[in-house]
């Protein structure tokens, strides 16, 4: 029994793999292995012979060419070789003057020996080149534009924007836009804190409110040349959204704007009618419904005062003071 076993297992063992080869094996033939192992040699042989084949028909057509057939082919190589060579060389030429071209752009050459300043009434040049990160002698290519803009329009408040220019061979450019209030928020002391349009601080004492106000509201910090922070964060977001707002579309009707809440927004049109607009939702739509029914209504009373509900929808309600 146990030889049988064995004999059954090395059977089972030597079964093929392959569907073809189990059918063969199955109906009690061998697989022609050597059929297979003497095709796969002749495709191996024909292989090897193909390549050598190739190798010596380079070689008769070498050796059928004539002297002049073979002095001009190895003319035509040579001369690759060299065009080759030549085009390197000069690639390495162009690397090394542009190398040596930065290195001198950036060390001897291209130092700053003019600064103009021009668009400044506000400021003087002294003023705004004591701020400048930016002096002369410094290399035009390696100061630092972007920090000297910086650092003008936050060290000196009313320079709204600075653009700082390089001009060959050794010049620096700041051209000056000033800034306007176009905000302002009374302080306990009666002075008011005057805001560009993009609420930067301008000043923090100033004796005259000038441009919109903003009313009901709690600073946290107002330091001329930054941001003003708002104590409540909210609150600030939208009175952020509303002055967008304002200053996209010109509303020029617009004399204050607040906010109370989220939900609680407001402005002021022509400093007597009021227009709540609850949410900061679709500002520009309600805001314009607002001045379309005022135009309408100083047509009947130019005085009137109150207060003008705007949902959002196609209907407003105005409640006369």
């Amino acid at each position: 029994m146990k030889k049988s076993q064995k004999k059954s297992a090395s059977k089972r063992k030597q079964r093929p793999e392959s569907a073809e080869d189990r059918n063969l094996y199955d109906l009690g033939l061998e697989p022609p292995k050597i059929y297979r192992e003497s095709r796969q040699q002749s495709d191996l042989y024909d292989k090897t012979n193909r390549g050598q084949r190739t190798k010596r028909s380079s070689k008769n057509s070498r050796q059928n060419l004539t002297r002049a057939e073979k002095r001009q082919k190895d003319n035509k190589k040579r001369k690759k070789r060299n065009t080759f060579r030549k085009v390197m060389i000069w690639l390495a030429v162009i690397i090394s003057f542009v190398a040596v071209g930065t290195v001198l752009s950036l060390t001897v050459f291209f130092h700053i020996d003019t600064i103009n300043i021009s668009g400044n009434k506000i400021y003087d040049k002294d003023e705004i080149l004591a701020q400048c990160t930016i002096d002369k002698g410094e290399n035009l290519f390696l100061s630092d534009t972007d920090t000297a803009k910086q650092m003008l329009e936050q060290n000196l408040p009313y320079i709204y924007n600075a653009e700082i220019t390089r001009k060959l061979p050794y010049t620096i450019e700041i051209k000056i836009t000033e800034a306007t209030p176009a905000y302002s928020i009374k302080n306990k002391d009666k002075t008011f804190i005057l805001l560009d349009d993009n609420f930067k601080v301008l000043e923090n004492k100033a004796k005259k409110a000038k441009g919109i106000s903003i009313s009901k509201a709690d600073i946290e910090n107002a330091v001329p040349g930054r941001t003003i922070a708002f104590k409540n964060k909210d609150i600030g977001k939208c009175l952020t959204q509303l002055s967008q707002v304002v200053k996209e579309n010109k509303f020029d009707e617009i004399t204050s704007i607040y906010s109370n809440n989220i939900s609680d927004n407001y402005v002021v049109y022509d400093k007597r009618i009021e227009f709540k607009l609850g949410t900061c939702d679709d500002l520009e739509n309600k805001i314009y419904q607002g001045l379309t029914a005022c135009e309408k209504l100083n047509q009947s009373n130019p005085n009137a005062k109150g207060v003008m509900t705007i949902t959002g929808g196609k209907s407003l309600y105005f409640t006369e003071k």
